[in-house]
């Protein structure tokens, strides 16, 4: 057995794309922070490992192993391999992940990784069935936060600008600027001024939608509550359910008051590198 860790550049992406979505093969492409590292055994790429280099840490961001490859160590090696080269700047390494418990495999993985500590976090992801959106105290909010704009009739200019100032405000982790995955009908905004005061994304997710992004600028979670409300009222008679990631103390806040009968399907944790190896 002959195994090698490589980077993936625009010359070798092909052998890993199997492995990565269309979204993380033009992040690695075009986000000049975005790097990937891939495995391959025996001449074939059977893993990559895609990470951001920010500050001040290296941030994992996914670790994908093909299936008939797993159990080899060879996401512990890949892993080991960043934090052999992040060693040389004595840059920390870390990993933002969910997990439904403690016997969820990604986090044993941490868990049991040598020299990393995992701790939990703030957040969770949860869901609702959208029958329950229907409550009044998003009803109530419907009409009362300001005029609601569909997102994607904006200008394009005026799309773009939005999402510049959130990278640059360091809030924006969702980066399908484009719309691609989104159902556009459902994704709204309120402006004053011209200027977006809050906004949400939704896309489908089979028979359920998942509440992509969702973002208000200070002072105005009530525009944000009126969104969603709206929302609900643009949706059909529909089963299923509504994903939420609730990533802060203040959303998930939100989310426990307005939806209450919420289901928690995975709570946040964070991986260490404690810089021994």
């Amino acid at each position: 057995m002959m195994r090698e860790f490589i980077r993936i550049t625009e010359e070798t992406l092909h052998w890993f794309q199997p492995l990565l979505s269309q979204d993380l093969c033009r992040q690695v492409q075009q986000q000049r922070d975005v790097y990937a590292i891939g495995a391959v055994e025996d001449r074939t790429a059977c893993g990559v490992l895609v990470f951001r280099i920010g500050k001040p840490a290296v941030e994992l961001q996914v670790l994908a192993v093909a299936p008939e490859y797993r159990r080899r160590g060879i996401a512990r090696g890949m892993v080991e391999y960043v934090c052999r080269h992040a060693w040389d700047t004595t840059t920390p390494v870390v990993c933002s992940f969910s997990a439904a418990d403690l016997q969820d495999p990604v986090y044993l993985f941490f868990a049991q990784l040598e020299h990393f500590s995992v701790t939990q976090v703030d957040g969770m992801v949860c869901r609702v069935p959208l029958s329950m959106l229907s409550g009044p105290k998003l009803a109530s909010l419907r009409d009362t936060g300001g005029p609601v704009y569909p997102f994607f009739t904006l200008p394009t200019v005026t799309r773009h600008q939005f999402f510049l100032r959130l990278r640059q405000q360091h809030t924006l982790l969702w980066d399908d600027v484009d719309g691609q995955d989104c159902c556009q009908p459902l994704c709204l905004c309120v402006m004053k001024h011209a200027d977006i005061q809050a906004a949400v994304f939704l896309s489908n997710d089979g028979d359920d939608l998942e509440l992509s992004f969702a973002w208000c600028a200070p002072g105005c979670h009530h525009q944000l509550m009126t969104l969603l409300a709206r929302v609900k009222a643009l949706l059909p008679q529909r089963e299923g359910y509504l994903r939420i990631a609730a990533v802060n103390p203040v959303s998930v806040s939100l989310v426990d008051q307005l939806l209450p009968e919420r289901e928690i399907l995975a709570r946040y944790y964070e991986a260490t590198w404690d810089m021994q190896l």
